[in-house]
């Protein structure tokens, strides 16, 4: 029988529980089937020692890590500037280390922590890989024992269920995060260009009307003065650009979290692939990956200047307000299918299976999931939280930058018809965009026939899904 790996369901319920209602097997306790409503611990962890393995307890000082994937210093000051010095402050039994290396090296860190014998007690969706994968390779401890002193009323039972499988808790989300179309408001504002407010579903906002209005704003192409229309910059590779083509490659796996049979072939994947390349060759809009790349090690490109439109997750909205920024939000636009589909990243926070503090990490679990540190997280980094008293509060931090009415309409709209991204559901997705980023620099950087490199690539795509089975011993 399938095994469920995630709640895929739940997510779409997530609209209405940030909106305070909806989709929560409530049971007057905060939604958490009587899990909620113990009000003898504390924010700070520091009571109600949990059932399960390890202590941090008897006078006897312990060390916890946690690992980070550097943010262009937006978690990386929160991490040891409030979360250590606070959690510390309130647990001085406990010992907080953090450990951060840059997004791309996350992965083989964790690989070489693991492989080591010290793999860190706890760590969320910060790299390639995500929940799906950490779980068959049986990393994520069981936190069914510790519910009962999860003490967040805010964060629903729908939530949760997220990270609920076979039963078993195995992470708290810690950060929603939708995706949207973000633009520089000062490039169009110089530009001498209006941007229209989109009502999310709108089927005259189209991938062709977004292309139009990046060329409005382009210039300079390939010039070191040029300012890019349009970036998709999810981090993703092309097997997410099908959505709104009518084609997802990864729909398959989602029951098992394993893809049997690589499709490459097929025309949808062809023709959505061969869209977003006309975008830097024909329509000279976006900029080539390679480009894009020495873009980002500048900084967030939309900060830089350098590009007017991205696709990207709400994570971003941390930068615009650390500088500043005046931004404009737009929905995904609408495309050949007729659908509009947004990344969602529910990020949880997970303890390795092999802790030898698991008590301690957890008490931290508690800690950044409280509602006392997640209204003071997203105040911090401006990151979308997964309480839902303080995701009413993270929109009022942006007024006077963006409208933050057609923010939250459009925001909310994501999350209600989203999709979850497929590197929290697919085993070896790490793997899988390390081979497709490496091949797909044919299509996005020399400009080749996108059907035949598609073409070419599918056996050895194949021979990677096996050696993922295999290796997970599927």
């Amino acid at each position: 029988m399938a095994k469920k790996w995630i709640g895929i369901a739940n997510v779409a319920c997530l609209g209405a529980v940030l909106a305070l209602g909806g989709c929560s097997s409530d049971t007057g306790n905060g939604g958490n089937g009587g899990t909620n409503g113990n009000t003898g611990a504390n924010a700070n962890g520091a009571a109600n020692e949990p059932a399960g393995g390890g202590s941090s307890g008897g006078g006897k000082k312990v060390t916890i890590t946690l690992l980070n994937a550097q943010d262009n210093g937006i978690r990386d000051k929160l991490l040891p500037d409030v979360v250590k010095k606070k959690f510390e402050a309130a647990n001085p039994d406990i010992t907080l280390e953090i450990v951060s290396v840059p997004y791309d090296q996350f992965d083989s860190k964790m690989n070489t922590m693991v492989a080591g014998g010290t793999p860190p007690d706890i760590w969320s969706h910060w790299g390639q890989s995500g929940f799906v994968d950490y779980n068959v390779r049986d990393m994520v401890l069981d936190l069914t024992p510790y519910m009962a002193d999860f003490n967040n009323p805010n964060i629903p039972q729908s939530t949760l269920d997220i990270y609920k499988i076979d039963g078993q808790q195995k992470g708290i989300p810690l950060n929603i995060y939708s995706s949207m179309i973000f633009y520089n408001k000062e490039l169009f504002d110089k530009a001498g260009v209006t941007v229209p407010n989109y009502k999310p579903g709108d089927s005259a906002w189209t991938w062709d009307k977004l292309v139009e209005l990046a060329k409005s704003v382009s210039k300079d192409y390939g010039k070191p003065s040029a300012v890019y229309g349009f970036t998709y910059g999810m981090g993703e590779h092309l097997l997410t650009y099908s959505w709104d083509w009518g084609l997802d490659v990864f729909a398959p796996a989602y029951a098992s979290g394993f893809l049997d049979k690589a499709d490459l072939t097929d025309p949808k994947l062809a023709e959505a692939t061969k869209f977003f390349q006309d975008m830097i060759f024909k329509d000279k809009v976006m900029p080539t990956k390679a480009v894009e790349e020495s873009i980002g090690k500048i900084g967030d490109p939309l900060l830089t200047g350098k590009v007017a439109m991205s696709l990207v997750g709400s994570w971003a909205m941390g930068g615009f307000k650390e500088t500043n920024m005046k931004f404009g939000v737009l929905p995904l636009p609408t495309g050949p299918a007729g659908t509009s589909t947004p990344f969602i990243y529910a990020d949880p926070l997970m303890i390795s299976s092999k802790s030898k503090n698991p008590d301690a990490a957890w008490k931290l679990v508690k800690f950044m999931t409280s509602p006392e540190m997640q209204m003071e997280m997203t105040k911090t980094t401006g990151y979308p939280p997964s309480d839902t008293v303080a995701y009413a509060e993270w929109f009022k931090q942006y007024e006077g930058l963006t409208d933050t009415a057609y923010l939250e309409e459009v925001n909310s709209a994501a999350i209600e018809k989203g999709k979850e991204s497929p590197n929290h559901l697919i085993a070896g997705y790490g793997d899988i965009t390390s081979f497709m980023l490496n091949e797909q620099q044919a299509i996005f950087n020399k400009e080749q026939d996108p059907a035949a490199v598609l073409k070419d690539m599918n056996p050895k795509f194949q021979q990677l899904l096996d050696d993922i089975k295999q290796k997970a011993g599927k």
